[in-house]
């Protein structure tokens, strides 16, 4: 909008302007979105004998005198201003002398604004705000905004100051007229205005939420379009007839959760449209047979079908898998660490149309993999890949059907903002026979006896996995590595046999610990959290996490559910020596549930959505004052209107029209790789 760089600014120097950088201010239009995070009242002076001690007030008083100090241990002088105020006398301490010096003259009355120690009829203000009693603005409710070094809150009020006398009576309504009123919203220019410079608490508040209803409209119209663009008319209605057939040669049966999910996927698939389907289900509900049988829909109606994993221990054990459950279809792996003879074969096969399933990392996403017919993408993990790699994989085709598996539970409300453009299923149920993990804390007196108990099992021929925050050992962090912990379990588990893995290590050597691991050469796996999404092992009935406070709520639920695979009873440690309040919450909420939706609704509160999914690696524009667990009222109310403002486009009304073809035109560069 307002591309113009801040070196235009009266005050705004090369210098400035490269520190103003670091916190993301360059043009007119950062600074205009660059909202303050808080509010300083300064309307009031005080007298101070209504002050109590330690109290942030704005007081008058008259400078006696001025004076200053050498400091030798920082080289500089500190001015001390000798004030008057009511009957009290005191010091206004500043640490910048020869910068503040020249503000103040002897005999004339001021305004401070800071904390205010009182002690008897003396009183003493370290470093406050001030101004000359000419200055009647100072008396206002004043912004903070995030600052750097070399930058001060008075130049950032002013740099915004001048921004918004710039641009305001300039700036265009983003919004049509027509949904400001349904939605009884201020305009977009009063809004900026109160945001940055309130009136009142009354106007304060229209204009946040006039903002807040913004952001979240337009992501949410965003996704609405992109829902509506990828869901048309595109393939043949498949035939399911096979699939019942399929179904019977599983070793198991399918619980009634996973059915009704095939029974959503199935409509799906019948109706012509193509399908963008998420499947929400916990670690362990059984997603993987449910991508098996969606890629087998598409080998019976002669179309290929795509399977991508996170990782190549994840790839090749749904390979594995595959190909011993339906070894008559044609399928195929392809990963970063096959030969390139053998790549290059696996490529001429796909792009001839002979080989029906696709099962790979994103070594499947690059441009040199064509398809014959591709019918059918589907993502597993789907948080470690985000919009924009889900796209890429669907741009191979025309429109595939497009089914999103997760294990990572995400509350409604988030759903609808990370999938907006998708339908949902949730695998609400656990297979049967699944026995519940028993997880407990561990604190340093319990750790022998947690010890005893695993060299039992391992005796007994289970498998332990132990994970570490660190790979090495950290002269800052007083927490165990891996690598620690490796030399340490090498003694202490005898005879059991242990292993190593990280992320430091090449790719070959983490398939090799892993797969010795599967094979049960290994007893016991110490790791890092690249075992978050591994392989599984049902063998493997024993999770202990050292250092449970430096790790997320979801993340040590993913880490869990490594266990737990298999009939046997499966076990949790959670070992910390000095957990916070919050480190707390997660723990007792740990061992309380094994729910994911509970453990991902908990997460979502502690730390907030922005920090638990990534929303930036998912292709999804920074929110800054929309918060999706506070605002719920405004998003639903947000939703509302989007299904007016559709349905008004598609009967022709032309405010609308210029509105979503403005948005869909967005929608590419938005997505853009």
């Amino acid at each position: 909008m307002f591309k113009q760089p801040l070196t235009l600014l009266k005050g705004v120097g090369e210098k400035k302007a490269q520190r103003l950088k670091k916190i993301g201010l360059e043009t007119y239009n950062d600074v205009l979105f660059d909202y303050p995070f808080r509010y300083v009242d300064r309307r009031t002076v005080k007298k101070i004998s209504d002050i109590t001690s330690g109290d942030v007030h704005v007081i008058e008083g008259i400078v006696v005198r001025k004076r200053t100090k050498y400091i030798a241990k920082t080289k500089k002088e500190m001015l001390i201003l000798d004030v008057r105020s009511d009957y009290y006398t005191g010091e206004a301490v500043f640490f910048n002398a020869q910068y503040i010096l020249s503000h103040f003259e002897e005999g004339t009355r001021y305004f401070f604004y800071g904390k205010i120690e009182k002690n008897g009829p003396n009183f003493k203000m370290m470093q406050p705000e001030y101004a000359p009693l000419s200055n009647t603005d100072f008396l206002s409710v004043v912004p903070v905004y995030n600052a750097t070094n070399g930058i001060t809150q008075a130049e950032l009020i002013a740099i915004h100051r001048q921004v918004l006398s710039y641009c305001l009576n300039q700036l265009d309504e983003t919004l049509p007229d027509s949904l400001i009123k349904l939605a009884n919203l201020p305009s977009l220019k009063f809004a900026l205005k109160e945001i940055h410079f309130p009136s009142s608490r009354e106007t304060y508040k229209a204009a946040k939420r006039r903002l807040i209803y913004e952001e979240l409209f337009f992501l949410q119209l965003r996704l609405m379009l992109l829902k509506l663009n990828y869901h048309k008319p595109n393939l043949p209605p498949f035939s399911l007839d096979q699939l019942n057939v399929y179904k019977g040669r599983l070793p198991f049966q399918l619980t009634e959760a996973q059915e009704n999910v095939m029974k959503e996927i199935s409509e799906d698939l019948r109706s012509g449209y193509s399908m963008n389907r998420l499947v929400q289900g916990d670690v362990g509900s059984g997603k993987t047979v449910i991508a098996f049988l969606t890629l087998l829909a598409a080998h019976e109606n002669s179309y290929q079908s795509i399977l991508l994993a996170p990782t190549t221990l994840l790839a090749e054990q749904h390979y594995e898998n595959f190909v011993k459950l339906f070894p008559e279809v044609a399928c195929c792996l392809l990963t970063s660490n096959i030969t390139n003879s053998e790549k290059k074969r696996i490529k001429e096969q796909i792009s001839e149309g002979n080989i029906s399933v696709i099962i790979g990392t994103h070594a499947v996403l690059q441009e040199d993999v064509n398809f014959k017919q591709l019918g059918v993408v589907v993502t597993d993990e789907q948080h470690r890949f985000g919009i924009r790699q889900r796209l890429s994989a669907l741009q191979k085709s025309l429109r595939p059907h497009a089914l999103i598996m997760s294990a990572t539970p995400i509350p409604r409300t988030l759903s609808l903002i990370l999938y907006g453009d998708m339908d949902v299923s949730v695998i609400g149920q656990m297979p049967s026979g699944r026995k519940p993990i028993k997880t407990h804390f561990v604190g340093k007196s319990k750790q022998a006896e947690m010890y005893a108990f695993i060299q039992s099992k391992l005796t007994e021929g289970r498998q332990a996995y132990f994970v570490c925050p660190l790979i090495e050992a950290s002269e800052t962090m007083d927490l165990k590595s891996a690598e620690e912990l490796y030399e340490e379990l090498k003694l202490k588990l005898l005879p059991h046999k242990v292993g190593l893995i990280h992320g430091k290590m090449k790719a070959t050597e983490k398939d090799e610990i892993m797969h010795q691991f599967k094979s049960g050469e290994l007893a016991a796996l110490v790791s890092t959290t690249v075992i978050e999404v591994g392989i599984h092992v049902a063998n493997a009935t024993m999770m202990v996490i050292l250092n449970t406070e430096r790790f997320g709520l979801s993340q040590l639920h993913q880490l869990r559910g490594r266990v737990g695979r298999g009939d046997e009873q499966s076990y949790c440690f959670l070992l910390s020596d000095k957990l916070s309040s919050t480190s707390k919450e997660r723990v007792e909420t740990l061992v309380n549930s094994g729910d994911g939706f509970v453990v991902a609704e908990k997460d979502l509160e502690l730390r907030g959505p922005g920090e638990v999914f990534g929303l930036r690696q998912h292709g999804i524009p920074e929110l800054k004052l929309a918060n999706l667990i506070k605002h719920q009222d405004i998003l639903t109310e947000v939703q509302k209107h989007i299904k007016t403002v559709i349905d008004e486009y598609q009967m022709g009304n032309l405010e609308f029209k210029e509105l979503i073809q403005k948005q869909n035109n967005n929608l590419e560069k938005w997505f853009t790789l």
